[in-house]
């Protein structure tokens, strides 16, 4: 539905929502983010329960203990205030704790850097900065305990310090390593929630009566990571019953991973099919065909987990979801949830075969040099990153689902895949297709992140990056483009998501994005109400805030409101309302 003038206020549809617990993330999920042994002493059970303790160090304000314990503190404070020779004396004594402490942190720093340069310097410094001086502590431990005691009994001096080390860690660190910190800090603490009807009240009480949430469930059991304590399979039943329990207001998804369906058991399969009938395929018994009749709605992939969205044992899937207009949910940005195991092991399936050159694209090409004749020599596009964090990007690059949706890279799909049961069903035969995939329904999900909504701003002179705002007819026209495998190779390096996920919303009628997480930060919302003045993009997004994680920055409530009061009445209720009902064929 275009925009129009709307004055009610309709229900708003979230479609990024989640509900899994610490029961169903991997005991490590800190691997290779960071390094041994800390992340196998740092398991997921340790760190929730050290989150816990500092979350819940003042749960006993609410008990009569612990408010009488509060009037005791402040009629001490307020004899202290009341009392003028305190108050004189109490700046004094603060000042003298102040320059007792960095007596003996320069006394401790110049024991331990005896020798160097530093400890002349700081000799120096440590006799202009008292005299008379303090009692000499010989032993360095003492020096220690003693420093260690004056933080912790002196609150102005511990809360100072606790500033001053937060500011260097977070130099050290990095802003986007620190926020990859955040938001698995943030996993870890809303997965410490008995179960996931706990998460969803959470959700739904920050919202009007009438709202309703897509849960896109997590199955981590292939991210090399350690076990879970809950599996998949027995995650989704808890997500049926959650769905039978919200019947109104749940719209789960089902996750599928290939290396599930690739394990499955023949007796007791996970996904099925039919596919006597190419042009009307149907869902055996099995797994997903009981989670669709209990309610689910839609699929959800998490390709950094380590597989591409084209993988061989999603294809079948894919043909399915086009011919039943089923919608699909992927992960499309970079976070903390990433593949753990050793990248060298990433083995890609093509046909009975594997290809082991995990750092090569399946599927795109590039030009490496010209041979003597000046013809162009040609290999697969070197994915040249060399740590997990990093190369998790190549699994969700946008362009990946061109592979999908763009029937030349589709052919190329099938060809590198090399299966002639894929080839029967997609009818491909003399380089034709009976059957492709252009219509497809996929949230391309986070629309693409925070960074590249940054780089997309930030680039002036760099022509494909105005390409959304000089051909908003067509954008990248990325369909009649990529062929030239220069500018495939520029596009895939080089050019910020947000124009490449924009472009294919124009390029492709049934490609959709939504802005959970990376809309968190109102300096973006400009952008998104600029964005959706273009008729083609406006009917394609989605609203979405990926709960409970981006609550590292705002609660979910005042998510929605920020986004709605900026936005407006008529351009809120288009992405909350009108785009999700679309894309998720509510009635």
């Amino acid at each position: 539905m275009p925009l129009t003038n709307v004055e009610t206020e309709l229900p708003i549809i979230n479609t990024h929502t989640h509900t899994f617990t610490k029961d169903h993330t991997p005991k490590y999920i800190s691997k290779r983010f960071v390094a041994w042994p800390l992340y196998w002493i740092l398991e997921t059970n340790l760190v929730l329960a050290l989150i816990k303790a500092y979350l819940d160090r003042d749960k006993n304000d609410f008990t009569y203990k612990g408010k009488n314990m509060k009037r005791r503190v402040y009629a001490s404070m307020k004899f202290f205030r009341d009392t003028p020779v305190i108050n004189v004396l109490y700046p004094l004594f603060k000042t003298a704790i102040w320059l007792v402490f960095f007596h003996y942190l320069l006394n401790l720093l110049s024991s331990l850097l005896k020798g160097t340069l530093l400890f002349g310097w700081l000799c120096d410094l440590n006799s202009l900065y008292l005299y008379p001086p303090m009692p000499k502590i010989d032993n360095t431990w003492n020096t220690i305990f003693l420093l260690l005691g004056i933080v912790l009994v002196f609150k102005n001096i511990r809360q100072r310090l606790g500033r001053y080390l937060w500011s260097r860690i977070q130099k050290m660190i990095g802003e986007e390593r620190l926020e990859f910190l955040l938001r698995y800090i943030k996993i870890i603490r809303f997965t410490g929630k008995l179960n996931q009807a706990h998460v969803f009240n959470d959700l739904e009480q920050q919202y009007p009566e009438g709202s309703k949430f897509v849960i896109l469930p997590m199955d981590m059991e292939f991210m090399h990571a350690g076990p879970v304590n809950i599996s998949y399979l027995e995650q989704m039943q808890e997500v049926l019953r959650l769905k039978a329990n919200n019947p109104n207001t749940a719209l789960p998804f089902i996750f599928i991973d290939p290396r599930r369906v690739r394990a499955q058991n023949a007796d007791d399969p996970f996904l099925s099919f039919n596919t006597s009938k190419p042009n009307a395929i149907t869902l055996n018994e099995c797994k997903v065909d009981a989670y669709f009749k209990g309610g689910c709605v839609g699929i959800k992939i998490y390709p950094a987990l380590g597989y591409y969205p084209f993988d061989k044992d999603l294809l079948t899937l894919w043909l399915y979801c086009a011919q039943q207009d089923i919608p699909i949910t992927t992960h499309c940005s970079v976070g903390p949830i990433f593949y753990r195991g050793k990248l060298k092991d990433l083995h890609l399936d093509i046909g009975k075969e594997v290809n082991k050159k995990f750092d090569y694209h399946p599927v795109f090409n590039e030009i490496i040099d010209n041979d003597a004749h000046g013809k162009p020599i040609i290999e697969r596009l070197l994915l040249n990153q060399l740590k997990n964090k990093d190369f998790q990007s190549n699994f969700t690059h946008p362009l990946n689902y061109l592979c999908l949706l763009h029937e030349p890279f589709l052919k190329a799909t099938l060809d590198y895949h090399n299966d002639r049961d894929l080839n029967t069903l997609f009818g491909y035969k003399n380089g034709k297709l009976q059957r492709n995939l252009s219509r497809l329904k996929i949230n391309l999900a986070h629309y693409g992140g925070s960074e590249y909504w940054d780089q997309f701003l930030s680039q002036d002179r760099f022509r494909d990056a105005n390409a959304i705002i000089n051909k908003p007819e067509i954008g990248l026209d990325l369909t009649n483009r990529l062929d030239n495998l220069t500018i495939l190779y520029n596009t895939w390096h080089h050019v910020d998501w947000f124009s490449i996920i924009s472009s294919m919303m124009l390029n492709f009628e049934n490609v959709y994005a939504d802005i959970s997480y990376t809309l968190h930060d109102l300096k973006y919302l400009n952008l998104l109400s600029e964005i959706m003045d273009n008729p083609n993009i406006t009917e394609r997004i989605l609203f979405g805030t990926d709960f409970y994680v981006v609550s590292n920055h705002k609660t979910e409530k005042q998510f929605w409101m920020d986004m709605q009061n900026t936005l407006g009445l008529t351009k809120w209720q288009q992405i909350a309302h009108y785009n999700p009902k679309r894309f998720l064929n509510l009635p």
